[in-house]
């Protein structure tokens, strides 16, 4: 049985300790914290035996570490994890830059172990049927994907409290943590490189990325991503091919998937009811723990990760 330490307390961690905590092959043996007090919390929520402010004692106790601290701590956290011979599954964005996200995966490879980007909604049954989807849909010749969420957080932004979430010294950004459910699975269905990558972004007046748009060109093909952290979305994705249309609802946490032919009725190819917190989690440790089992990294989920942060650093830099 593989034993998880998890990094983080907030929401996402109690999604991830749920969805392992089904599990006859994995466990949560321990839980880190900056304090002891929602450390305590957390692991008495959640059934684990051990809760610490040390990551040293941590990587002790554990054989991989699931990383949900903010963005800026994922280089440093990881290095440190897979230099003590423990695999890493590390929450989206995986690091600040494309060149810290090489750091890890060099190390991972090095070492012979297993470092994973946690872009959960690439991992569901809903995406299953989004592929399966666009590969009815003829020549494929535009798409827009758009994830678009007001935070919780930004109210108090508004006046005047600048919470971590928009802090961007933590090498945090709308793209990075919001835009990635849109643009990674952009270049997973379309291809990992466009031809040209060109957009725009609003910023906050503290220098926070807070939405934007890119839109990639390929030979056939246009395709535009949007996010935002400070508007909410109302329109849903679409695929548009030269025989059909596809309809998402939301690319993170999709409800519905319809198939709209250019002649005849509609297809639903994927409906659920909203997902219970930890249930879109299921599918990323069921790959995480593949990979970990037979040693071999998903070399093409590699790839994406490394990709789709080298598109985000040439918008952030250019824009």
């Amino acid at each position: 049985m593989l034993r998880f330490g998890i990094v983080g307390t907030n929401f996402i961690s109690d999604w991830f300790a749920e969805a392992v905590t089904i599990r006859s092959d994995a466990t949560v043996a321990a839980v880190y914290s900056r304090t002891a007090e929602s450390g305590e919390e957390f692991a008495h929520r959640h059934g684990i035996p051990m809760a610490t402010t040390r990551y040293e004692a941590l990587l002790d106790a554990v054989d991989a570490v699931y990383l949900a601290s903010p963005i800026i701590a994922h280089h440093p956290q990881a290095l440190a994890a897979l230099a003590a011979g423990r695999h890493v599954l590390v929450e989206k964005t995986m690091a600040g830059s494309a060149a810290q996200i090489a750091e890890i995966q060099d190390a991972a490879a090095a070492s012979g172990l297993i470092a994973m980007e946690a872009v959960r909604s690439l991992y569901t049954p809903a995406f299953a049927a989004i592929r399966a989807g666009v590969d009815r849909l003829g020549a494929i010749r535009q798409a827009s994907f758009s994830k678009q969420q007001y935070s919780s957080r930004y109210d108090a932004f508004r006046t005047g409290e600048v919470l971590r979430a928009f802090d961007p010294a933590l090498e945090n950004s709308a793209l990075a943590d919001i835009g990635v459910y849109a643009l990674q699975p952009a270049l997973d269905l379309f291809g990992l490189y466009p031809d040209t990558a060109t957009g725009s972004s609003v910023h906050l007046s503290n220098g926070f990325e807070a939405a934007g748009t890119l839109t990639l060109g390929y030979p056939d093909a246009v395709v535009d991503v949007t996010w935002s952290k400070i508007t909410q979305g109302v329109a849903p994705s679409v695929v548009l091919g030269e025989d059909a249309a596809l309809i998402i609802d939301d690319l993170a946490e999709t409800g519905t998937v319809t198939l709209r032919p250019r002649r005849g009725d509609p297809e639903t190819l994927f409906a659920q009811t909203p997902p219970t917190a930890g249930a879109t989690m299921t599918g990323e440790v069921d790959a995480f723990l593949a990979q970990v089992s037979s040693g071999v990294p998903d070399a093409r989920r590699v790839e994406l990760t490394l990709v789709a942060r080298q598109l985000m650093d040439a918008h952030l830099t250019r824009c």
